[in-house]
């Protein structure tokens, strides 16, 4: 970690299995250190909430306020940690992209796609939408 803070590097935790996004965030608040922040993937975020009852998405981004450093944006289908294009699964990109304008951080946005020939048509899905241009 003062390795990281002292070459400027910001180190981010993901979320994987949480199902209490302040959780992680308590996490990188224990560490006090700038050179820590979070990570949110979508899809992992989703999972957690088909298969153990966390909150939506957006909830996540939105706990994660200032921490959030950076975005995984993937969708699924609720069963697995699929690498879908926004627009294949059931995620709620409308909720999503209005909690990352709310957003106190500039986080970085990374389409983190299965097969990358996919990332236009899920960057058209996010743009029918209204949420990209």
């Amino acid at each position: 970690m003062r390795a990281a803070e002292n070459m400027g590097i910001t180190l981010v935790i993901e979320n994987i299995q949480d199902v209490r996004p302040e959780t992680r965030r308590a996490m990188v608040d224990g560490f006090g250190s700038q050179a820590i922040a979070l990570s949110i993937d979508t899809g992992h975020a989703q999972l957690a909430r088909r298969m153990s009852g966390a909150p939506p998405v957006a909830d996540f981004i939105t706990d994660a306020g200032a921490q959030l450093a950076h975005v995984h944006l993937q969708d699924v289908d609720g069963h697995a940690d699929r690498h879908w294009a926004p627009g294949e699964g059931e995620i709620e990109w409308t909720a999503v992209f209005r909690a990352l304008a709310a957003c106190e951080s500039d986080p970085h946005l990374v389409l983190e796609l299965r097969d990358n020939a996919d990332i236009p048509k899920g960057f058209r899905a996010l743009s029918d939408l209204g949420v990209v241009i």
